[in-house]
């Protein structure tokens, strides 16, 4: 039985209609290229103009929205497709949409082969 909290709660812990979504990628480059390079990339290409955050590196990471929000299907479409745009990323595997508050750990399952 689910508990019941008051809306000040459920925003506090980001649950319920406050719940937020990101989603994660994994990318294998090809060898010899550079990883500052493509995380610059990636930052002024595809999360800064969308007004994401990330975390991680270049062989991947999480991204979620930057403040409140979550990320949009439209978000995740524009991240697949710059990452089949690019000439150093072998393969690619991006996650559907999951929980940014609550995800600790995501298993090579929830992942969908987008490159390669």
């Amino acid at each position: 039985m689910a508990k019941q909290r008051s809306r000040r709660l459920r925003k506090k812990l980001h649950v319920g209609e406050f719940q937020e979504f990101g989603l994660a990628f994994k990318v294998q480059r090809k060898p010899g290229t550079l990883d500052i390079s493509f995380v610059d990339a990636l930052l002024t290409d595809v999360v800064d103009p969308r007004g994401l955050e990330f975390g991680g590196w270049a062989s991947g990471g999480f991204v979620s929205r930057l403040g409140r929000g979550s990320v949009t299907e439209e978000d995740r479409q524009a991240l697949i497709d710059w990452l089949g745009q690019r000439a150093d990323v072998e393969t690619a595997m991006v996650s559907g949409l999951m929980d940014a508050w609550y995800t600790s750990f995501v298993s090579d399952d929830k992942f969908t082969k987008v490159v390669g």
